[in-house]
């Protein structure tokens, strides 16, 4: 169960952050704002989520194909790793109000269950089901 929505996870997170790079690309828009996007500023940002974007779908594919599992996990690790920098530690980034806060933390918790998903790949089948 943890595997699937690991799959799911990096499926669909991987499909948002290249949809959205891609409609800023291709409109040329100049008015966007990611602070949470930590270490890229300005256009390189865009292409950076857009690389990321097609790695998450990329490692979900892959790895629900059981061809390179390894993507999914370091996927996983690495927008855990951007979630929690980004939003948590990060000064740049500050929450507007509780509802954003509330979101986040369950999008970070999300992520840490991701990463446990994907993990799981590596753990025993007999194990895994007794």
């Amino acid at each position: 169960m943890l595997r699937l929505f690991s799959y799911l996870y990096a499926l669909l997170l991987g499909a948002f952050l290249f949809g959205v790079s891609l409609v800023l690309l291709l409109g040329g828009s100049k008015n966007f704002k990611f602070d949470m996007v930590p270490w890229f500023k300005g256009d390189s940002v865009l292409w950076v989520l857009c690389a990321l974007g097609v790695a998450g779908v990329f490692a979900a594919v892959l790895s629900s194909l059981g061809k390179v599992r390894v993507l999914l996990v370091l996927f996983t690790v690495v927008m855990l790793g951007m979630i929690v920098y980004g939003f948590f530690v990060s000064p740049a980034y500050r929450f507007p109000g509780m509802a954003e806060a509330k979101n986040i933390a369950w999008l970070s918790l999300a992520a840490l269950v991701s990463v446990v998903g994907a993990l799981m790949q590596y753990w025993p089948a007999e194990r895994r089901r007794a």
